[in-house]
This record gives structure tokens, sequence and C-alpha cells, in this order.
């Protein structure tokens, strides 16, 4: 399990697109979520899918690294497809099948919409990819630096989120252990009804949660004992700089959006 699931992991490498500031890459993630959101046809679907495809290959990072990162919502994108295509109507009627109608306007929104959340989830295997935790927190925490302003707890939230990114692959290499635990002793799902495997999965769940509270008041205790406190001020062990190269980057992101108004 732990090794089928990649997302959320750094890869090491040295193209243009690790170097970049971290600050740089979640402006543009968030740039990339107004173009996703725009699409709404198939030439934007393209457009887009060119687009993510051309900063992948930027990354210097092999594609079946995004494929496995998008592995597990294979059956959340079929659904999505699935739902649309059955129950959206428009356009010219492709069959007429007993109960069953498909139109062409129930298969564009089927497409689209699949192809919006593979899309984000590409990019955003992109970012964890080619980003380390903590320079992606480092750089999250600046954007959210003007929030102090209203009394928002910024520290905290930068925190949380390092450390959810540190614990990703912890939690499943526990999951990995506990289910061949299982596995040893006997456990099976085939042959057995959907409600029985949901019961044996929640089952597994629950000493794996009980595990992620563990670690955490865990962590939280050695954190303490070492000096750490919210709120504290704090210098980076490396400085954020930005180059002409981030303005580029950023800007680049700005034709798909202006490219999908035309369309």
């Amino acid at each position: 399990m732990q090794q089928r699931m990649i997302f959320g992991r750094y890869i090491e490498g040295n193209s243009w697109v690790h170097g970049l500031d971290p600050r740089a890459k979640t402006v543009a993630m968030l740039l990339f979520m107004t173009a996703v959101f725009m699409v709404n046809n198939y030439a934007g679907v393209l457009a887009l899918l060119l687009f993510t495809l051309a900063v992948m290959k930027g990354s210097g990072i092999p594609l079946r690294y995004f494929i496995r990162a998008v592995k597990p919502l294979m059956f959340l994108l079929v659904f999505i497809f699935l739902f649309h295509l059955f129950y959206g109507a428009g356009g010219t009627q492709l069959l007429d099948v007993g109960a069953f109608k498909l139109y062409a306007g129930g298969l564009e929104k089927g497409v689209v919409s699949a192809s919006r959340m593979l899309l984000f989830v590409m990019f955003a295997a992109l970012l964890t990819f080619t980003t380390v935790p903590d320079r992606l927190a480092e750089g999250l925490g600046f954007l959210l630096r003007p929030l102090k302003a209203i009394r928002v707890p910024t520290d905290r939230l930068v925190l949380m989120l390092s450390i959810s990114l540190r614990f990703i692959p912890t939690i499943f290499e526990e999951a990995e252990r506990l289910w061949k635990s299982q596995v040893s002793r006997g456990l099976s799902f085939q042959g057995r009804p959907l409600s029985e495997k949901a019961r044996l999965a929640i089952a597994l769940l629950v000493p794996v949660t009980a595990g992620a509270f563990r670690r955490a008041l865990g962590l939280a205790d050695s954190m303490e004992a070492r000096g750490y406190r919210l709120g504290a001020e704090r210098t980076l062990l490396r400085a954020l700089s930005w180059s002409r190269t981030d303005t580029l980057f950023l800007g680049s992101f700005l034709l798909p959006i202006a490219a999908l108004g035309l369309l």
C-alpha cells in the first residue's frame, strides 16, 4: 500500500520546476484551479491538458508517477463520468436502449467533469512531487502572513499542514502493516458481500486512527520537551528567494486562463 500510494511525496530532482520558489508554485496552484473551473468543453479540456503535460515534462518526473498518484481516485473519476453520462441531457441523442438514453450533452459534461478532477489531482501531485514539505509550508506561511492582521493563527495552520504532509507516508505504512498482519491471520475479502467488506475496512481504520493520534501526542510531547512554543519569532533555515523564472512561471498560468476565456 505504501508503495502504491505516492501522492503527497517529494521526488528528488534538479529540474527548473524543483528550483522554483514555493510561493510561486502555491500561487500557480490557485491560478490553475481557476483555469480548471473555467473549463466547460472539449477544447478547453484539451488546451489545459496540453499545458499541464508541458509543465509535467519540465519537472523531469516520469509520467508513471502521476498515473500512480491518480490511480486511487480512478473509481471516483469513473463514477463522475458515468453519473453525467447517464443523467445528463441536452444535445443530440446518441443512444436509446430501454430506460437508458445517452445524449451528447451528458457525454460532454461527463468528460469535462472527470477531466477537471483529473487535472487538479495531477497538478497537486506535481506540486508535492517537486516541493519539499517544509518549503511548501514556508511558502504558504509567507502568503498567509497578511491574515495575522485579523488575528488568524497562520502559524498553527502552517504547522498543521507541515505535520500532515509528513504523516501521510507514516499513516499508510502503518495501514499496510496492519493489513498484512490481518491477511496473515486469514482475512480475505474474496466472496464476501459488500456490506461485510465495508465493515472489515472500517474495523481496520480504527487501529490506524488510534495509531495516528498516538503518534500525534508523542510528537507534541517531544516538541514541547525541546522548547517549541507557538507564536514565538522564528527564522528560516533557507531564505525564500524570488527570481525572474518564478515570475515567468507564474505569468504563464495567465495564458490558459485567457485562452479558456475565449473558448
